[in-house]
């Protein structure tokens, strides 16, 4: 397994989007778009979404990032397992190759359970396989996992006075549908190492330069499209 074969949640993500942006991003990173203010503030908005969900299960312990390797994030993980911690946010996991960093890592009556925060309005089939490939590396690490959730924002909430954290989010249970889906993660998993192993992919411009996110190689691929196009 060469370096340039390991992947992450993002990544997994990224390469069902595209093989080539994923190789991209592994093999040409100099490429990549400059992030754009609007970028940017999506990201800082999603991230203060995600500490507003903390606070549907208060007291957790956190998984410092900013600085510290992979190794150091799984380490400190598996220190707050074994201490007996209820809640763990941005627990940290890995498993074939596959590093993955879990939003809510709770354990409830039943055992623990994966909570995955976006800042959407509702449930898409990005969310479903992000959800399905952290339950594959978390279960495949060892830890048995007895729910797989999604919270996401409920759009008919209306602040009145302080954000109601209770009112403010919604969540739906992906447990089975995850379940299901293992086998063709791994598959996936298998086939985007394979991607990486070979020479940057021929894939023409499409939908998937866009849809479910932004790429930022859409100054790469679209290059060669004069400005005044009908694309």
């Amino acid at each position: 397994m060469t370096r340039s074969e390991s992947l992450s949640k993002s990544l997994f993500i990224r390469g069902l989007q595209c093989r080539k942006s994923l190789y991209l991003h592994k093999c040409r990173p100099d490429l990549k778009d400059v992030l754009s203010e609007d970028q940017q503030a999506r990201f800082d908005s999603g991230n203060e979404v995600g500490r507003l969900a903390q606070d549907l299960f208060p007291g957790g312990r956190e998984i410092p990032h900013e600085g510290l390797s992979y190794q150091k994030q799984l380490a400190l993980t598996q220190e707050e397992i074994r201490s007996g911690a209820g809640t763990i946010y941005e627990a940290a996991f890995s498993h074939d190759s596959v590093f993955v960093k879990v939003d809510i890592l709770h354990k409830g009556e039943r055992g623990w359970e994966i909570h995955e925060v976006k800042s959407s309005t509702a449930v898409k089939e990005v969310h479903v396989a992000d959800v399905a490939v952290q339950y594959h590396v978390v279960t495949g690490s060892g830890l048995p996992v007895s729910k797989a959730s999604l919270i996401y924002i409920n759009n008919r909430y209306v602040r009145r006075g302080r954000i109601d954290v209770r009112s403010l989010f919604a969540g739906e249970d992906l447990t089975g549908i995850v379940r299901e889906r293992q086998a063709a993660v791994a598959e996936e998993i298998a086939q985007q190492k394979e991607a990486l192993r070979g020479e940057e992919p021929v894939i023409e411009i499409g939908p998937w330069c866009e849809n479910p996110y932004p790429c930022d190689f859409r100054g790469h691929c679209w290059g060669h499209i004069p400005a005044d196009s009908v694309f």
